[in-house]
């Protein structure tokens, strides 16, 4: 699940912040830990004062702390009831203060925080003959194969440039508002059970054709979820476009007539969000391949066991995978034109695009007009995008460079129009190109957040009072305003402001608005309560002349023993300097409470795998980008998840919350699932499996002299829109 619609991507914010570092570079992939030294500035008595922050180095480097070593945890340790708080300051406001789309004249004062760091630039992109849209990137797409590109290979990268594909339905740009694609009709029939099957049909369009002549039909979208099932897809993107759990098959009643049926009555979650909005194959192309894979689990026969199964599945998968498309008829938009590893990849556009020449409109109220028809109810207010469905182009040029400087350069050159980053621009080049008139800076809010997660599988993470006290510890206002100077705000909440759907305020807030002082004597009185005791009777106090907590002993658990050495491992500065910043300042105040750790700051490259395959580890730092609708508050944390490469590589487990959570999945309208979303939200908040730690806005910056979008303002900024290959693309317009 690492793509749009619901895409779970791991953030890695390239931020040049002078108080962090002067340029951040790629580290190169290496196993080895970092322990890098940061210089902030600290507010000491209202003056500010330097300071050089160092992670604690391990035992190996000398650490007086003896190690006790892993504590495996024979179960969760339920929650208590909170102490009473203390009486807090206002808390600050979390919120990011999104201006609106600004020009580059209109921002010509800004101030330069960072120096100019052009690296060497990239090859020129190719410019193909006609009008081209040329985009700058930083990665390459790693398959051709979109069975493959959305599942094992399943990055953002490959969203980006590989081709769109037809579904029914999807969510409209800027408001998300469901509405029909291939679908002939504006909302499907509810499903009705028929025996133990839920079903229902829905009419298609006619008239569509795949690149090479063929008619879209029914057999096509049939195809698609029934190879999807049969193979046992669920990585990526695939259990939650055709997931097994709910989807028994599809079937074309006719050629263009769709019939879903369901052995599970399935919710919004896998149904409406699920598989009417997943992605439809050439089925004259796919089938011959698909069923040459299919042959070990076919040959099977009926009954097979589950791990004969699994086996002969997973060879279908790899041989499917490995399949280089060559000719693939396509649908949408553009088709694949050519790839050069390492330097571009090209998308000509399809000249019998079924949608070119459809003028849309988006109302204020969220309908969408579309050609003569109307979705999400009658329109009212105002018209906030208008826009005519291209292409308008001939060809999308995506050029490979290797660091943001570089594809400044050639953006401020005329060599490309824009910059796909999934986490945007650093604030330092963005304030190089303020100035520039031929160009226009834009921040949008975002829909994702980085966050502190605990291994459970160990002691004292699998107790909730030790999770709830090291989120009181954390003083996320301090780090994002007065350490990072407002490049990122704090995030308490598990659903981001900027999904104003789904979003809810009331959670437990742990921490927010409190002293350092009060933070101090709160984590103390959480832990107390649940039997925890400090090295020699002594707790760490708050000196108040000095300002500065004075440590006591260690952190002992409530049966005795001393809380081990731990680790808390993130991406290192030359990655990410928010997260790594936050890694380095948690670490202080935990230790000087007297829980020893040691912030061990690495490559990302090498934290993925240690997090989600070795599970070796007792708190990590990552991000996520997320998808509108909340099921990831399930996925994050289901039982079912904490497996290898699961996403709850934590592993939480709380049969309250397999309850509650579960019903994400089969809730069937708005109202219904919003309840358990805030509910799931509210138990979230007070278990803290994630400590939610902040999240940033997104930069962006085009050259508003060549180009023009149809509209600058959209949550997760324009490269949420450039996803799926071709939707954004469709509506650019070259001056």
């Amino acid at each position: 699940m690492f793509t749009r619609p619901k895409r779970l991507i791991f953030l890695s914010l390239l931020v040049l912040i002078s108080i962090v570092m002067t340029s951040c570079q790629a580290p190169p992939p290496t196993p080895e830990v970092i322990l890098e030294t940061v210089v902030v500035t600290e507010i000491v008595q209202g003056t500010p004062v330097q300071i050089v922050v160092t992670p604690t180095p391990g035992e190996e480097e000398g650490a007086q702390i003896p190690d006790t070593g892993i504590i495996p945890a024979d179960a969760m340790v339920p929650c208590l009831p909170l102490p009473e708080p203390p009486a807090a300051a206002a808390p600050q406001n979390s919120v990011a203060q999104v201006p609106a789309p600004q020009t580059a004249a209109a921002a010509a004062s800004a101030k330069t925080q960072a120096a100019k760091v052009f690296g060497k630039l990239s090859p020129a992109p190719r410019q193909q003959g006609g009008v081209t849209y040329n985009v700058g990137v930083f990665e390459d797409v790693t398959t051709t194969n979109f069975w493959a590109a959305n599942g094992p290979d399943n990055t953002v990268w490959n969203s980006y440039m590989l081709p769109p594909r037809l579904t029914m339905y999807e969510l409209s740009d800027v408001t998300f508002t469901f509405v029909p694609v291939v679908a002939a009709v504006d909302v499907p029939d509810p499903l009705r059970q028929e025996g133990d099957e839920w079903v229902t049909e829905v009419p298609m369009r006619q008239g569509i054709t795949w690149s090479d002549g063929e008619p879209f039909t029914a057999e096509d979208v049939a195809f698609t979820a029934n190879a999807a099932l049969e193979l046992g897809l669920i990585s990526g993107n695939w259990v939650s476009w055709y997931d097994g759990a709910f989807l028994d098959r599809v079937e074309a009643v006719d050629d263009y007539t769709v019939r879903y049926v369901y052995h599970t009555k399935p919710g919004l979650a896998r149904h409406e969000y699920g598989t009417l909005q997943a992605p439809i194959l050439a089925e004259h192309y796919w089938a011959p391949i698909v069923d040459a894979a299919l042959a070990p689990v076919r040959e099977l026969g009926e009954n097979p066991s589950e791990e004969d199964l699994a086996a002969a599945r997973q060879a279908a998968q790899d041989e499917l995978f490995a399949h280089v498309p060559d000719g693939e008829p396509l649908a949408g938009a553009f088709i694949f034109s050519g790839w050069e590893p390492g330097a571009f990849f090209d998308n000509d556009a399809n000249p019998n695009y079924f949608a070119a020449g459809t003028t849309m409109r988006i109302y204020e109220n969220g309908a969408v007009e579309q050609g003569n028809e109307t979705f999400g109810g009658e329109p009212e207010g105002e018209v906030i995008v208008e826009s005519e469905i291209g292409p308008h182009v001939d060809a999308v040029v995506y050029t490979i460079y290797g660091t943001q400087d570089a594809a400044i350069l050639a953006l401020r050159n005329g060599e490309v129009d824009f910059m796909l980053n999934s986490l945007g621009l650093q604030r330092g080049l963005a304030d190089q190109i303020r100035g520039d008139p031929n160009l226009t800076v834009v921040e949008n809010p975002t829909n994702g957040f980085r966050y502190l997660s605990f291994n459970n599988r160990r002691r004292p993470m699998n107790d909730c009072a030790f999770r709830q006290a090291v989120a009181v510890l954390i003083d996320k206002e301090f780090v994002t305003n007065t350490i990072l100077q407002g490049a990122a705000f704090p995030l308490y909440t598990y659903v981001p402001e900027g999904n104003t759907a789904w979003y809810t305020g009331d959670v437990p807030k742990l921490g927010q608005g409190m002293t350092r002082k009060q933070r101090l004597e709160y984590a103390i009185a959480i832990l107390e309560q649940a039997g925890y005791t400090f090295e020699g009777d002594v707790k760490p106090t708050f000196d108040d002349t000095g300002n500065s907590v004075v440590p006591g002993g260690r952190l002992i658990m409530p049966d005795g023993t001393p809380v081990p050495n731990l680790t808390l491992i993130a991406p290192s500065a030359g990655y990410d300097p928010l997260r790594s910043t936050f890694a380095i300042w948690i670490e202080t105040w935990l230790n000087e409470f007297g829980i020893p750790v040691t912030a061990e700051l690495s490559g990302f490259n090498v934290l993925v795998p240690r997090i989600f395959v070795e599970q070796d580890f007792d708190m990590y730092i990552l991000g996520w980008s997320l998808g509108i609708f909340p099921d990831y508050l399930r996925d994050f944390f289901a039982e079912d998840q904490a497996v290898v490469d699961g996403n709850n590589a934590g592993g939480y487990v709380n049969p309250e919350f397999e309850e509650l959570a579960n019903n994400i999945l089969t809730c069937s309208t708005f109202e219904e699932c919003k309840e358990y979303s805030d509910a799931i939200q509210v138990l979230l908040s007070t278990e803290n499996p994630y400590v939610v730690l902040f999240d940033t806005g997104i930069i962006e910056a085009y050259r508003s002299a060549s180009i023009e979008f149809p509209y600058t303002e959209q949550l997760s900024g324009l490269q949420y829109t450039h996803q799926e290959g071709g939707k954004l693309q469709s509506q650019v317009k070259i001056r």
